[in-house]
């Protein structure tokens, strides 16, 4: 995922990740990793991590909740179409003119 989203030709341009595809993946890596605990103490749950990595690779139609780190957004959509983002994300940053 980061080899998507954190690209060090596009540090400049703060808007980056806060954009189309990029932003549900970029709220979806929080999902995953950026976790705190009751206390705000940085917390990793490595079997959610891994059973939802898994999900994204099978397409998983199953519903989420992502949350931006002030809660100010808020998107539903399913594992299938983090894993779409991905693949058109991955497709723009590595094969250009592919798409």
């Amino acid at each position: 995922m980061n080899a998507v989203l954190d690209r060090p030709e596009h540090y400049l341009d703060p808007g980056w990740c806060e954009t189309t595809e990029r932003y549900i993946l970029k709220l979806f890596r929080n999902y995953l990793f950026h976790k705190l605990d009751e206390v705000g103490a940085p917390w990793i749950d490595l079997p959610h991590v891994l059973q939802c990595l898994n999900k994204v690779d099978t397409g998983s139609h199953e519903q989420i909740i992502l949350t931006s780190p002030h809660e100010q957004s808020v998107i539903i959509c399913s594992y299938k179409d983090v894993k779409n983002n991905f693949e058109k994300c991955f497709a723009e940053v590595f094969m250009p003119g592919a798409l």
